[in-house]
C-alpha cells in the first residue's frame, strides 16, 4: 500500500485468513479503521536515566570499622550526618555505597568536619569486582579520557564539598575508606553526572511491546548510549575540555572513539535520541585524521591527498592531532558504511561531500590490498579486528566488510553525481561478490569459511556480516542462520567461533550479535532474532549492574574486572526493534520516502515512535481475533510518502 502524506495518519486493519481454499475468496485484504490502535504511555516508566543530576546512594551495602549513621548518606537533605572514625592502632573505617544503577561523573562528598587527611574512594561497575582499588581500567591504549585508575585519594583539607579529580565514567558501587587515623563527618556522598539524561519529555523515540523483557532491553540500550555521549564542554581530563559531540565506546573504558563501534552506536542514536550531531562530529574526527598505514597503534599522521586508510581510534581530548591511531584494515573501512548510514538517516549530502576525499583515499588504498586472487588480504600488521584477534590472509569477514564499503561508496558517489566512481565501485563489488562465493563458500557445510587458509570451525563474524552486506542468496542466508543457531549456541548467546580457528579467541559478543540480529530480521527470521535478544541481552539486563549492556560475555557468563558494563557497541536491539518489529526504515535519504513493514514474530503487539529529520513516524500494531488479524496504525510527517506492508501471519 502506497501512502502519500499531506498530514498523514492512517489506520489499517487486515483480516488475514489462514485456511481459505484455492479459488475461494478470503477476508477483505485491507480496510480503513475508525478505531486506531491506541498509544500506551507506559514506556515512559522504563527510562533508566536518574531523575537528579547529583544522585545519592540508593543503599548502604556494608560497613566496617567505626561508622555511625551511614544511612544518613541516603537522604542528604535531612540534616543528618555520617561519621567515620579511625583511632590510632584501630581499624580503618569503610562504607560500600550502591547507587542503584550505572552512573558516570564526578564523585563529590559534603564534608562537615574532618581531622583526617585523605578519603580513599574505589569504584566498580559490578559488585563482584569491587576491590580496595576498584575494578580494572588501565589498558594498553594511552588515549583513554577520564581516570585511568579506578581509585582516587581525595584530600580533606577543610569543611565543604570535595571532589574526585577526574570523571569516573562507569560506576554503580563506591567503597569509601579513611587511610590514616582521624575522624570524618559527611553530610552527603553524591555523583555529579557528566552523562546525558534522556527523559520522557525529551526523548523523541520510544518503543513498547507485549514482551516486558524486550522493553527492558530497549531502554538499557538507550541508557548505555546516554552513558557514552560526551557533550561539548565536558572536561574529559583535567584541563582538557571537549568541544564536540562525541560517541565513545565505553563508559568506563576506553572512553575513546572507535570507527567500527559506530556501525552499531550510530544506529542506536538515529532510532532513539535523534542527536545526529554526535554521529556527525565523531565521523568528522576520523575524516580529519588520515593514516598512512593500517598497522595497529601507529599514529594517524597521513597525507589527505594520498591514498591511505583512516584512523581506527581517537582520543576525545581537545588536542586530537597526535592522539589518533590506526587499528586495522577492517576498522579503517568502517568509516565508509558509517558515513552512508548517516546520509541515509539524515539526508545530509553536504557532509558526505565534505568527507568525500577521505572516502576516495580509503577506497584507493583498499583497492591496493586486493591480491591476484581478487580478494582483500590482511597481514599481521593490519589484521587486528573488533575482538583483538589477528587472523591473517583472505578472510571472509574482511572481504564482507570490503563489499559493504564498495556498495555504500557507490551509492554515495551516485548521490554526488560522480557516475564514473559509482560505476567503478559497483563493478568492483560485483567481482568481489563472485569471488567470495566461489572461493569462501562451503556448500557442503552451508556456511562461509573463516578464510582460505583455515577452513575449520564455524565463525560468527564472517557469516553474519556476509548476510548483512548482501553477499548471500536467501537460501545461503537461511543455511547460515540454521548452522549458527546450533553450532555456536551457549546459555548466554552465540559464541563467536566453534571450534576456534587459528588467530581467533572464543567470546560471546553483543557487538557481533547485533549484526546477527540484523541478518536474522533481514532473512525474515523474526522469532530467531527476538529469541537471541532474550537470551543474550536478557542475561545482561538481569545481572549486575542491570539497566545497561556489556562489552562482552566470557564463556563462563562473566564480564571480568577489565570489561566494560556499559558499551555502546552492544546496543543493537535499540535500533533493531523499531527498524524491524515496528518496521520503520528510510526508503530514501532523510526519510523523504519511508517504509513501514512490521515483523511481529511471536509478539502480540508493539508500538513506538521513530524520530526522523522531517518529523516523527509512528507505528502501532496489534494482533486481534485470536491472532488471525493484524491492525496497524501509522503516522508520518507531512510532505513525505511511503509504502506500508503487513505480515501475512502464515496465510
Amino acid at each position: 500500500m502506497k501512502v502519500i502524506c499531506a498530514a498523514c495518519a492512517a489506520a489499517i486493519v487486515c483480516a488475514l485468513g489462514t485456511g481459505a481454499a484455492a479459488g475461494r475468496a478470503g477476508p477483505s485484504p485491507s480496510a480503513l479503521s475508525l478505531r486506531p490502535v491506541a498509544s500506551d504511555p507506559a514506556w515512559a516508566s522504563l527510562i533508566e536515566s536518574p531523575a537528579s543530576a547529583d544522585p545519592s546512594p540508593a543503599r548502604i551495602l556494608s560497613t566496617s570499622g567505626d561508622v555511625r549513621d551511614p544511612e544518613a548518606l541516603l537522604h542528604p537533605g535531612d540534616g543528618a550526618t555520617t561519621t567515620l572514625s579511625y583511632p590510632v592502632g584501630g581499624t580503618a573505617p569503610s562504607i560500600v555505597l550502591d547507587f542503584g544503577r550505572e552512573l558516570g561523573g564526578i564523585a563529590q562528598f559534603g564534608v562537615v568536619r574532618t581531622t583526617a587527611d585523605t578519603l580513599k574512594v574505589a569504584y566498580s561497575e559490578q559488585l563482584a569486582n569491587l576491590s580496595a582499588t576498584g575494578d580494572e581500567s588501565v589498558t594498553p591504549v594511552a588515549f583513554q579520557s577520564g581516570n585511568l585508575l579506578r581509585v582516587d585519594s581525595i584530600g580533606l583539607l577543610a569543611p565543604g564539598v570535595v571532589s574526585s579529580p577526574e570523571i569516573q565514567g562507569g560506576e554503580r558501587y563506591e567503597r569509601i575508606t579513611l587511610t590514616l587515623p582521624g575522624t570524618l563527618v559527611l553530610r552527603s556522598a553524591t555523583i555529579h553526572l557528566t552523562i546525558q539524561r534522556s527523559t520522557a519529555a525529551t526523548l523523541p523515540g520510544h518503543f513498547l511491546s507485549s514482551d516486558g523483557l524486550l522493553n527492558r532491553i530497549w531502554y538499557a540500550g538507550l541508557y548505555t548510549l546516554n552513558l557514552n555521549e560526551i557533550a561539548p564542554g565536558t572536561e574529559t581530563t583535567p584541563g582538557a575540555v571537549d568541544h564536540l559531540h562525541l560517541l565513545i565506546d565505553g563508559a568506563k573504558r576506553d572512553r575513546a572513539i572507535w570507527s567500527g563501534d559506530q556501525l552499531i552506536s550510530d544506529m542506536t542514536d538515529y532510532y532513539s535520541v535523534d542527536q545526529p550531531a554526535y554521529v556527525h562530529d565523531t565521523l568528522a574526527v576520523f575524516g580529519d585524521h588520515p593514516a598512512s598505514t593500517a598497522t595497529v597503534f601507529v599514529p594517524a599522521l597521513g597525507i589527505e591527498s594520498q591514498p591511505g586508510p583512516l584512523a581506527g581510534a581517537c582520543s576525545i581530548d581537545t588536542n586530537l592531532d597526535d592522539l589518533c591511531i590506526a587499528w586495522s584494515a577492517s576498522y579503517s573501512m568502517a568509516f565508509v558504511p558509517a558515513l552512508y548510514q548517516y546520509y541515509l538517516h539524515t539526508g545530509d549530502l553536504a557532509f558526505v561531500r565534505q568527507e568525500w576525499q577521505s572516502v576516495t583515499r580509503q577506497m584507493q588504498w583498499d583497492a591496493e590490498q586486493v591480491d591476484k586472487d581478487g580478494l582483500f588480504a590482511v597481514t599481521t600488521l593490519d589484521s587486528e579486528d573488533w575482538n583483538l584477534d589477528t587472523p591473517t590472509g583472505q578472510l571472509t569477514y574482511v572481504n564482507a566488510v570490503y563489499y559493504e564499503t564498495l556498495r555504500d561508496a557507490g551509492l554515495m558517489a551516485a548521490a554526488l553525481g560522480d557516475t564514473a566512481a559509482a560505476d567503478s565501485y559497483a563493478a568492483s563489488a560485483a567481482r568481489l561478490e563472485a569471488t567470495v562465493n566461489a572461493t569462501l563458500w562451503d556448500a557442503k557445510a552451508g556456511i562461509y569459511d573463516a578464510g582460505t587458509t583455515d577452513r575449520r570451525g564455524v565463525v560468527q563474524d564472517a557469516n553474519v556480516t556476509a548476510i548483512d552486506a548482501g553477499l548471500t542468496t536467501p537460501a545461503q542466508a537461511a543455511s547460515i542462520l540454521g548452522v549458527l543457531s546450533t553450532a555456536l549456541r551457549t546459555p548466554y548467546g552465540p559464541i563467536d567461533a566453534s571450534p576456534v580457528p587459528a588467530g581467533y579467541t572464543a567470546i560471546i559478543s553483543p557487538y557481533m550479535a547485533g549484526f546477527q540480529l540484523q541478518a536474522e530480521f533481514q532473512s525474515g527470521e523474526a522469532d530467531a532474532a527476538l529469541g537471541l535478544m532474550r537470551t543474550e541481552w536478557g542475561f545482561m539486563v538481569q545481572h549486575d549492574p542491570g539497566g545497561t549492556v556489556w562489552e562482552k560475555i566470557f564463556p563462563n557468563g562473566t564480564l571480568g574486572a577489565l570489561g566494560s558494563a556499559a558499551h555502546a557497541w552492544s546496543t543493537g536491539p535499540t535500533s533493531a526493534l523499531p527498524e524491524f518489529v515496528l518496521g520503520v526504515t528510510p526508503a530514501s535519504p532523510g526519510y523523504a520516502t519511508w517504509a513501514i513493514a512490521p515483523q511481529p514474530g511471536s509478539l502480540r503487539w508493539a508500538q513506538g515512535t521513530v524520530p526522523t529529520p522531517r518529523g516523527p513516524i509512528v507505528s502501532r500494531w496489534r494482533r486481534t481475533g485470536s491472532g488471525r488479524s493484524f491492525e496497524l496504525t501509522i503516522a508520518a510527517p507531512a510532505g513525505t510518502s511511503g509504502t506500508v506492508a503487513v505480515p501475512l501471519l502464515g496465510a
